[in-house]
């Protein structure tokens, strides 16, 4: 078991110094990377149905650098869990983007995915493949998504911070379109309801800019 916990000490660590390099190269290019600014707002409702299925609604705000709002969306996602650690999930997203010069925009997205976790000590690492028709961004396209993260639960604490990676892959260009890094804590009120603050990277790989996200998360389970 302490092999295991220096084991996964580790990892984070080496996790925590490729995210310090990668931002430090990033400022080395500040003349030249263009750095925006996002703030994003998401609460997540979830009703269990069986022991293996659940059904969440999840609508959201994006403020862009002025905290403006760049966009509404609302999400609604079934999960599947087949067995004890592994998920499978199908979700479909309604966007409305708001645009300064022309009529808001209206768009339709989907997406499939596959999680798997396992619990070892305090550590719980998590791996997830997901297909979906965007990025995130305004960019169109199909992409994969491959994410790692890892949780650590605090002993005696309601903190659970985390930590993550996910790699956006556009299949049609067959090119690495950016990569997201994260890094935050979750904090549990109670046995329903539990709120999350985090930072996240988009390290962008086809274009000089980064984007740095804010966000805020708040989950409800009836």
């Amino acid at each position: 078991m302490h092999r295991n916990n220096n084991l996964y000490k580790n990892i984070i660590r080496v996790y925590l110094l490729f995210i310090l390099i990668t931002t430090g190269l990033s400022q080395a290019n500040a003349q030249e990377v263009e750095n925006t600014f996002q703030t994003r707002t998401e609460f997540k409702m979830s009703y269990k149905l069986t022991d293996k299925w659940k059904i969440l609604a999840i609508p959201e705000l994006r403020f862009d650098d002025s905290y403006s709002i760049d966009k509404y969306i609302l999400e609604l996602k079934t999960v599947y869990t087949p067995i004890k650690r592994l998920s499978l999930g199908a979700s479909y997203r309604f966007i409305a983007n708001q645009r300064t010069t022309k009529d808001t925009e209206y768009l339709q997205r989907y997406a499939f995915d596959a999680s798997y976790k396992y619990k070892i000590n305090r550590w719980t690492p998590k791996v997830r493949l997901r297909y979906t028709n965007y990025s995130e961004d305004n960019a169109q396209g199909e992409f994969m998504r491959y994410k790692a993260s890892v949780d650590y639960n605090i002993k005696k604490s309601k903190f659970t911070p985390f930590a993550g990676a996910e790699i956006f892959h556009e299949i049609s260009e067959n090119h690495l379109y950016k990569v997201r890094y994260s890094l935050g804590s979750e904090y549990k009120i109670n046995k329903k309801n539990a709120i999350s603050l985090a930072y996240k990277l988009d390290y962008y790989q086809q274009k000089l800019e980064n984007k740095h996200i804010m966000y805020v998360g708040y989950k409800l389970k009836f």
